[in-house]
């Protein structure tokens, strides 16, 4: 007779970190109304804690209570920042049916499921900032099929349950997000793509959402709209317009030093001359006939691998960055006190006025970088 394998523990909270978990909970993110109970489980014993819309904060929201009972396998480099423990939150809509056995309402609780037992069967971590691509869509009903965690939006405090000084809990928002969002991170960063997220949407599930990021957004370098918007949002004193001030200078510059590729060349044969003498303002141009976008298929292959290098709005602060030294020629020209005038409302960049003397300032920083990236390159 063959002998039966026997049954793992599963690692669970002592009852003193159970209650400090649900005094959290409650303290943070709303009170318990009921929970689901994992039962029959060999490597943790889950809890999702069910908290039901308020008058004051109008949806729901599950948080796990069990994730964090197994330290995560955490790289020795971050051993200090007492990173072992996790649990997790989801938010929905208030009319989000939890007792359904439809995949279309069921899958927020299946995927914190899936995600709280990820480093047991991973032998990794999951932290802020780190996605999970699932590869296929979470339900029929969504295009959804990857998620982003972030710290929790409820206030100072919310992110961290302390056990003692040297042990605590993290706690982790989760926002469901779309495949081509998931490129963007991997791409940018996680802190771009969460500022795109947060200036669009929200952290509550929204299965409808368009994705913030737009599917060729490998190809598009900047927009005018990305800056004339904020001429409206903060009723600056300028006119739309100058939104293009900073992508016509880089338009201008690589015109003149041969990087627009062929088929663009010919495709514009009777604008560029204009343009090239003037006689044709580069940022109408650019909002008239590109639909007020600089895209990568522009330019050259030089062109290209020049821009990826340098026109890059989501770099780190130790490497080369167009915008960046717009702000900077900004500064220079205005000087620190007018350039962080209240009438400027944080956008100096936008008031500085558009002419030869503009593009020449701007060309040396723009010389001065791809003489930098050239050398990189040889």
């Amino acid at each position: 007779m063959a002998r039966k394998s026997k049954k793992k523990t599963p690692e669970t909270y002592t009852e003193e970190q159970l209650a400090k978990i649900e005094e959290h909970i409650e303290k943070y993110f709303g009170q318990i109304e009921n929970y689901y109970q994992e039962k029959d489980t060999d490597d943790i014993k889950l809890n999702i804690y069910i908290i039901p819309p308020t008058p004051k904060r109008r949806n729901i929201t599950l948080v796990t209570g069990g994730m964090g009972a197994h330290k995560m396998n955490v790289p020795e480099s971050l051993d200090d920042q007492k990173l072992q423990r996790a649990e997790l939150i989801i938010t929905l809509p208030p009319g989000w049916k939890l007792d359904s056995e439809d995949i279309e309402l069921y899958w927020p609780l299946h995927l914190i499921k899936i995600l709280s037992r990820l480093p047991i069967e991973e032998n990794a971590w999951l932290g802020w900032g780190h996605t999970v691509d699932y590869c296929s869509n979470f339900a029929p009903n969504t295009e959804l099929s990857g998620v982003i965690l972030t710290n929790p939006p409820f206030g100072k405090g919310s992110g961290i349950c302390k056990f003692s000084e040297d042990d605590e809990v993290n706690f982790y928002q989760v926002i469901p997000i779309y495949n081509n969002e998931i490129e963007f991170k991997n791409k940018n960063g996680a802190s771009a793509l969460l500022r795109e997220l947060f200036s669009e949407t929200g952290h509550i599930v929204d299965i409808d959402r368009s994705p913030v990021i737009p599917d060729d957004f490998q190809n598009i370098i900047d927009r005018v709209d990305d800056h004339s918007c904020k001429i409206d949002e903060k009723e600056l004193d300028l006119p739309d317009i100058c939104g293009a001030n900073h992508i016509a200078a880089f338009f201008r510059w690589a015109m003149e030093h041969n990087m627009i590729c062929d088929e663009f060349s010919e495709f514009f044969s009777d604008e560029l001359p204009l343009l090239r003498q003037g006689e044709y303002d580069i940022r109408r141009f650019i909002i008239n006939s590109l639909g007020g976008e600089l895209t990568m298929d522009i330019f050259t292959e030089e062109g290209q691998s020049f821009a990826e290098y340098y026109y890059d709005f989501y770099h780190d602060d130790d490497e080369p960055c167009y915008p960046g030294d717009v702000d900077t020629m900004a500064m220079e020209y205005f000087g620190e006190e007018r350039y962080n005038c209240e009438e400027f409302g944080d956008e100096a960049y936008l008031f500085v006025p558009y002419n030869n003397d503009y593009y020449k300032a701007m060309s040396k920083f723009i010389d001065k970088n791809y003489n930098d990236f050239k050398r990189l390159n040889n």
